[in-house]
């Protein structure tokens, strides 16, 4: 029993340190009514002690202020016990009840100290969603491995794409900002990864942000990341961004010139100083990041129509890559197809091959898909067309268009009658447009005529360029 005078403490002094300890404590008697609650019941179930006082402990189960109850437990088994309850507002209490006896041995109060972790469950929600956010990327990371592998074993046969490649080795070793130009489906993304990859960042995360997909307003969050309350809906405890996750290792923004001119202002800091503001913050973050961008888009022409800003520009473009588009490289054009067409046999064990026609005609293609396109293509002609050849016909209709009216035999034999009496050059490229005209397919044109489809090309390039010309003469 404590004597308070000892003390010089008296019963009221007890009650003002019960009732400023950050736990609760809760303490029911022998026929589980409730004689003393300290004042952090408030927080816990909203009510005043003095509310809680005299009830017993099973209207408060039975009115849903906490679940579930201790007290049963410990006045059968005699021993303390510790659970987690949950109360009737969301919080999360651990609690640890703990049996007072009498001389008797019976149980004459139950004292229970209840501990908020509310706090520390709500950290450990977000250290899982970080978790599973840094997962989410891997996988990405792991993805963008796998298209580098695409080129694996293939040597690439034109110059300029050999260049680029060999700029791509060099600047890996520094740490310098790279831009990324080139058409959609160039490869801009194997070409970012490959520089991480044989960087001295290698080990460290390699997170990319695409600025055509996130809508405009959640952009600077999903990067900078936020406090919490930084706006309605925030997170109770705020929200890592990609920036961050990046640290140690390369942020990679794919398609910035999509950014819009607010978030490039804090771009423009990030790449000068390494440096950040969360949205809803007010201090800076450092961080260790290496930046590679990319774009298809004329940033010079944004600049210029004030889309995108100049001084960021020319932090970005401290080396530039360009990547030239498939059908400025005409050299690897047959060689990837043959690449692509043997990863998937390999894939989902099949064998086909390209017959000459086929070869043809999609060497005079545009590919204005780029690779991504060719390798699209391969795919789909391997697991739709049964193994063997694959020929003109298997190819989809922009690339190999067979005539809407088919010409008249009668017409197709004047030709052929007038091919075989050309008496000059004009004459023939005269009967080859007029052909072309009729057909609308160069290899149709040169199966009529027996010759190289790439003669009906040319000459039907330089009839539409001349043409061209004298419109705008």
């Amino acid at each position: 029993m404590v004597e308070f005078n000892d003390s010089n403490l008296d019963k009221d002094d007890f009650k003002m340190i019960l009732n400023n300890s950050f736990d609760e404590i809760f303490v029911v008697n022998s026929k589980g009514v409730v004689i003393f609650v300290n004042d952090a019941c408030k927080k816990h179930y909203g009510l005043d002690p003095s509310e809680i006082i005299g009830k017993n402990f099973h209207y408060l189960l039975e009115e849903g202020y906490y679940s579930p109850a201790l007290a049963p437990i410990v006045f059968r088994d005699k021993s303390s016990v510790t659970l987690e309850q949950t109360t009737k507002y969301g919080i999360k209490l651990v609690v640890t009840a703990t049996p007072v006896f009498n001389k008797n041995g019976d149980v004459e109060f139950i004292v229970m100290n209840s501990r908020d972790i509310t706090q520390i469950e709500q950290l450990k929600q977000d250290l899982d969603k970080t978790k599973k956010l840094v997962s989410h990327y891997k996988n990405k990371v792991e993805e963008l491995s796998q298209q580098v592998s695409y080129f694996k074993g293939y040597s690439f046969r034109d110059e300029k794409m050999k260049q680029c490649l060999e700029i791509v080795q060099r600047v890996a070793l520094v740490n310098s900002t790279v831009l990324i130009l080139g058409e959609s489906g160039t490869g801009k993304n194997v070409l970012a990864m490959d520089i991480h990859k044989m960087s001295g960042r290698k080990d460290g995360p390699f997170i990319c942000i695409n600025g055509a997909t996130i809508p405009e307003h959640l952009l600077e969050s999903e990067l900078f990341g936020y406090c919490r309350g930084a706006f309605t809906g925030a997170d109770k405890y705020g929200k890592v961004g990609l920036v961050e996750l990046a640290n140690g290792g390369t942020l990679f923004l794919d398609e910035v010139g999509e950014i819009p001119l607010a978030i490039q202002a804090k771009l423009l800091e990030l790449i000068q100083e390494r440096r950040f503001i969360p949205v809803g913050g007010k201090e800076h973050k450092k961080i260790d990041i290496r930046i590679i961008a990319a774009t298809n888009r004329n940033l010079v022409q944004l600049i210029q129509e004030g889309k995108f800003r100049e001084d960021l520009y020319y932090r970005l473009s401290v080396i530039e890559i360009d990547t030239p588009p498939l059908r400025e490289r005409a050299e690897d054009i047959i060689p990837l197809l043959q690449f692509f067409l043997k990863k998937y046999d390999l894939m989902y064990a099949y064998s086909h091959k390209f017959d000459k026609r086929c070869l043809s005609i999609l060497e005079n293609y545009s590919w204005p898909g780029n690779i991504r396109e060719m390798e699209h293509l391969a795919e789909r002609l391997v697991v739709t067309i049964p193994e063997g050849y694959i020929s003109p016909e298997h190819l989809p209709s922009k690339i190999f268009k067979l005539p809407s009216v088919p010409a008249s035999r009668s017409l197709l034999q004047d030709e052929l009658s007038n091919w075989k009496n050309l008496k000059k050059s004009s004459d023939e490229e005269a009967i080859i447009i007029r052909l072309y005209n009729t057909l609308r397919s160069s290899y149709k044109v040169a199966s009529t005529l027996n010759i190289s489809q790439s003669k009906v090309t040319r000459i039907v390039r330089n009839y539409k360029q001349s043409s061209t010309t004298g419109q705008n003469s």
